[in-house]
């Protein structure tokens, strides 16, 4: 049922938080001018067969527990109640999620005692948070009016 508009929204959670994998998140610059790339899984190594500078893997577990919530929710529509269950979960996730990323970013940039410069893509969860609004918002529209349509018979 992706003609719904919750199921749009829903989607375009789920693009927003996929879209997270794929760009550095934070430009970390220290002092001696070396300049680090915060991505979802940390820090890599600047430079092959070194460890890496620095593991975000909670970053990278949630934002993956969010991306496959956000997915599975699209396809729960004969069962809004755990839809909306569902989302609200999401929903809390995405917030942890911008903490920890926010955390994350500045304890890193606080040990390497870099300047930090954050990137667009740290709105993303937010802009995915009101859209999971949203998207409760009509899954609750739809509710009532299956309610009413019971009612009647």
């Amino acid at each position: 049922m992706i003609q719904r508009i919750q199921s749009l929204y829903l989607l375009g959670s789920f693009v927003l938080i996929a879209v997270m994998f794929f760009f550095p998140l934070a430009e970390l610059v220290d002092a001696s001018g070396a300049v680090y790339q915060f991505l979802y899984r940390g820090i890599p190594a600047l430079q092959e067969g070194e460890p890496a500078v620095f593991n975000a893997m909670p970053v990278a577990i949630l934002l993956s527990i969010i991306a496959l919530i956000s997915f599975v929710t699209i396809f729960l529509f004969k069962k809004r109640m755990l839809q909306i269950r569902l989302t609200v979960f999401n929903m809390i996730c995405m917030i942890g999620a911008m903490g920890l990323i926010y955390y994350s970013i500045s304890s890193q940039a606080k040990e390497l005692n870099a300047i930090t410069s954050y990137s667009l893509i740290n709105a993303f969860p937010l802009i995915a948070l009101v859209l999971s609004y949203l998207a409760i918002r009509e899954i609750g529209k739809d509710e009532a009016l299956i309610r009413s349509m019971d009612r009647i018979r």
